[in-house]
C-alpha cells in the first residue's frame, strides 16, 4: 500500500511507474503468508504459489510495456512529466493504447492474467481463513486504479495544438503494445501456462488450483 500511495503523489510518469512496480510486487509476498497458512490443506496452498507465479508472468508483461509507452512519450516531448502528456492519445496512440491495457492488467480487471493471478489469491486467502488479505488486495487494486487512471485520464484529454513533439519510431511503441496484448492474452489463454506451474506439485494441489 505504501508503494501505492507513493505513486499517487509523483509528477513524473517514470516515476509513477516505478512505485506502482514497489506496490505490486507486494503481492509476490502474500504467497508465502497464504501458502503457510494453508498447509493443513494444501491444495489452497497450490493455488496461491499458482497466483505468485501468474502475477510474476502478468507484472512482467504489463510494467515492461508500460516503461516502453513512457519511453517513447519521453522521447517524443523531451521529458516525463504527467501533466504535460496531455492529449498524447492522440499524437502517440499506440503508445496510450499500450499504457492502457498494461493499466487493465496492473489493476487485476478481467480478462488479464493479472485478475486471474489476484483471483487465485483472494481464492486462498478466503479458503485458508485470512480473510484480511482480501481486504488489503481489494484496497491495493483501488489503489492502482485511482494512480493510473491519472495519466491515462491526461492522455485522453484534448492535445495542445502549441506543444511540439518529436518523432517517435514505431518499432518500440509496437513492441510495447504486443506486451500489453500479451499480458491480458494470459489470462484469455491460462492453460498451458498454468499446467506448467503445476509441475511437481502434489496432486491435490494441482485439482484445488
Amino acid at each position: 500500500m505504501l508503494g501505492s500511495l507513493l505513486a499517487l503523489r509523483q509528477q513524473r510518469l517514470k516515476l509513477v511507474i516505478a512505485y506502482s512496480t514497489v506496490a505490486q510486487l507486494g503481492y509476490l509476498l502474500l504467497a508465502f503468508p497464504l501458502a503457510a497458512g494453508a498447509l493443513a490443506t494444501a491444495e489452497w496452498a497450490g493455488a496461491a504459489w499458482t497466483g505468485m507465479g501468474f502475477h510474476a508472468l502478468a507484472h512482467a508483461l504489463a510494467k515492461a510495456a508500460m516503461f516502453l509507452a513512457a519511453g517513447a512519450m519521453m522521447s517524443a516531448l523531451g521529458h516525463d512529466r504527467v501533466e504535460a502528456i496531455t492529449g498524447l492519445g492522440k499524437s502517440l496512440p499506440l503508445s496510450a493504447f499500450a499504457f492502457a491495457i498494461a493499466a487493465v492488467s496492473l489493476m487485476g480487471l478481467p480478462p488479464s492474467g493479472g485478475f486471474l493471478a489476484k483471483y487465485l489469491l483472494l481464492t486462498s486467502a478466503v479458503a485458508s481463513g485470512q480473510w484480511w488479505w482480501t481486504v488489503v488486495m481489494v484496497l491495493g487494486g483501488l489503489a492502482a486504479a485511482a494512480y493510473l487512471f491519472r495519466p491515462i485520464g491526461r492522455m485522453l484529454a484534448r492535445p495542445d495544438e502549441t506543444v511540439r513533439l518529436a518523432p517517435v519510431p514505431r518499432t518500440p511503441q509496437l513492441i510495447a503494445l504486443a506486451l500489453a496484448l500479451c499480458s491480458v492474452l494470459l489470462g484469455l489463454s491460462s492453460a498451458w501456462p498454468f499446467e506448467l506451474l503445476q509441475v511437481g506439485r502434489p496432486e491435490r494441489a494441482e485439482l484445488a488450483s
